[in-house]
């Protein structure tokens, strides 16, 4: 399947789940235990479709041997922030049921037995549900496909040379900027929402014992620790193990930053990403003779593509610090907060990265000095 079909099918799926918690929801507030039961039904019957039928997790590394072909990034942090959603629905479902706190200090309830004997416990539920609910639909939107498709070069091709030099020029550093604004933004977001960071090389295995999922014993909550587990090794492998030790030292000094300052993460931004580096190399290729207006033409219409395709990749991963926070709050430990904030935010490092083409990172996408650099070739 291809990326936009498997992405069409990852809204649609976010749609479907949206609507069974948007009905549980109802069922529940309008105090219809039976059809709320229906519902949890439905919900479990959609996450183990969504799961698949293998009893996999999704997404793991190739085994030895193997020739499966990598995933495409969009494919895996699309579903990847899916299951989180899923996650999220799952457990804000078992909270009336008991199955939700059971690990404890963190957990949604304040004795592990469910919320079944006060009304406070009932809008907790509730409000957990919208929020849940919430999560499908921003997800579902941050998967449409955009109005229009290919680079539609033709349509606004410049009058002469100088025209296009400049107007490339200034697509370039638009969509350097929005990179680098939107990654700030996002970063900041993962460090205020999600407080205290470690490293993005704690396994998944080890922030689901911190999450003490281990301790759920019910069937959603069950189902909410594999959508969990999938998530989190989809995020993982995101990750280029070329890009590890660096990755880690930058959400280090972000964290730092932040720590003194909560304005820092923009220039923490500007420096781990080197822009002023990659603007100067570009303002250099677009100085030279002899460069095809055409050409330069198609360039500045995929650096508006670029840019708009990187503006979503930060909703979903916007999507998913909000997600991760309600996780963390029902469920968990600070270090697994801690751990999660430090995934997320090295996924926000390494795509803005790829993106900019500021480091030496396995090329996944066509980022912005190598669309120049081919313009200008």
């Amino acid at each position: 399947m291809g990326s936009r079909q498997h992405l069409d099918g990852l809204a649609r799926s976010a749609r479907s789940l949206q609507d069974t918690v948007g009905e549980l929801h109802a069922a529940l507030t309008a105090g219809n235990e039976r059809r709320a039961g229906y519902a949890r039904d439905r919900l479990a019957d959609q996450a183990r479709a969504a799961l698949g039928e293998s009893g996999e997790y999704g997404f793991e590394p190739p085994r030895p041997g193997s020739h499966a072909p990598e995933p495409d990034p969009d494919d895996l942090l699309a579903e990847a922030v899916r299951d989180l959603a899923l996650s999220q629905a799952l457990i804000s479902a078992a909270a009336g049921l008991g199955e939700a706190g059971a690990s404890g200090d963190g957990g949604g309830t304040s004795d592990g037995g469910g919320d079944t004997d006060g009304s406070g416990g009932a809008d907790a539920e509730s409000g957990r549900l919208r929020m849940a609910g919430d999560s499908l639909g921003r997800l579902a939107t941050a998967l449409k496909p955009p109005d229009h498709f290919g680079f539609e070069a033709a349509a606004s091709a410049s009058p002469d040379l100088p025209t296009a030099i400049a107007t490339l020029r200034q697509e370039a550093a638009a969509c350097l900027d929005r990179i680098h604004e939107r990654s700030a933004g996002v970063a900041g977001a993962a460090l205020t929402k999600i407080p205290g960071v470690s490293t993005i090389t704690t396994t998944v295995q080890e922030i689901l014992d911190r999450f003490g999922v281990g301790a759920l014993t019910g069937t959603l909550t069950k189902l909410a620790a594999r959508a969990l587990h999938k998530a989190l090794t989809a995020l993982h492998r995101l990750i280029p193990m070329e890009a590890l030790d660096r990755v880690n030292t930058a959400v280090s000094q972000l964290a730092d930053g932040l720590d003194k300052d909560k304005a820092a993460g923009p220039l923490l931004m500007s420096a781990l990403l080197g822009a002023e580096g990659v603007r100067s190399a570009l303002d250099e290729r677009l100085s030279r003779d002899a460069l095809d207006r055409a050409r330069l033409d198609g360039a500045r219409a995929e650096l508006a593509e670029l840019g708009d395709r990187f503006g979503k990749h930060m909703d979903m991963i916007a999507i998913a610090i909000t997600v991760s926070t309600s996780l963390v709050a029902w469920l968990a430990t600070p270090l697994a907060a801690g751990a999660v904030a430090a995934l997320l935010l090295g996924v926000v490092l390494v795509l803005a990265a790829d993106y900019a083409d500021a480091w030496s990172l396995p090329v996944a996408v066509r980022g912005v000095r190598t669309v120049v650099e081919d313009a200008t070739a």
